[in-house]
């Protein structure tokens, strides 16, 4: 079985009462690849990032049983970000940043070696 991910890989900035970072990997698409890569093999994502998104994260994904094929990099944009500010139940939240960047351009392609069937 595998499973097929498309999704945003971005950069957050994230502040909470407790704490802030700068700058870390963020995405839905991201964190739906690691978490379904410990009970399915493989993953197969599908997004886009630009040239600022470190070839370690991707490195880190595929070791991880992500495959990687589907992510396009642009090379003379910047990758998706995200800042935004949580409330106190950190059930809330205040979008602070959104830069769509190559996000905003996004066509996903599901390439041929994702469309067959794995058992």
């Amino acid at each position: 079985m595998s499973v097929i991910v498309v999704g945003s890989m971005a950069f957050d900035d994230i502040e909470t009462p407790f704490g802030r970072s700068n700058k870390i990997i963020g995405g839905a698409g991201t964190y739906i690849a690691y978490a379904a890569a410990n009970f399915v093999q493989p993953v197969q994502q599908v997004s886009v990032v630009g040239y600022d998104f470190p070839a370690e994260e991707l490195e880190e994904l595929r070791r991880r049983g992500v495959e990687t094929e589907a992510v396009e990099i642009v090379p003379d944009r910047k990758s998706f970000f995200w800042a935004g500010k949580y409330h106190l139940d950190m059930n809330t939240r205040d979008t602070l940043v959104t830069e769509l960047n190559v996000l905003g351009d996004f066509k996903p392609v599901i390439p041929e070696s994702y469309q067959e069937p794995i058992f």
